[in-house]
């Protein structure tokens, strides 16, 4: 069975799976998103370019706990 890890502590996002029936697990990613939003405010970037960001930055640093499953 597939599990989706969640990078993010968002208690909404693991309710949205879990109502679903979707395996899932928390895995923070433990990314100071205050200071790399304030640095790409800083850089005029669009909330879109900020989200973004964070969400590949999150999602990076939590596959590295798990090499050999992506």
């Amino acid at each position: 069975m597939v599990e989706i890890i969640l990078a993010s502590k968002s208690q909404v996002r693991k309710e949205i799976l879990d109502k679903n029936n979707i395996s899932n697990r928390v895995e923070p990613s433990n990314v100071d998103e205050d200071a790399v939003k304030n640095s790409l405010i800083k850089e005029n970037a669009s909330p879109t370019h900020i989200s973004k960001n964070l969400a590949e930055l999150k999602a990076n640093k939590v596959s590295q706990k798990y090499p050999n499953n992506f």
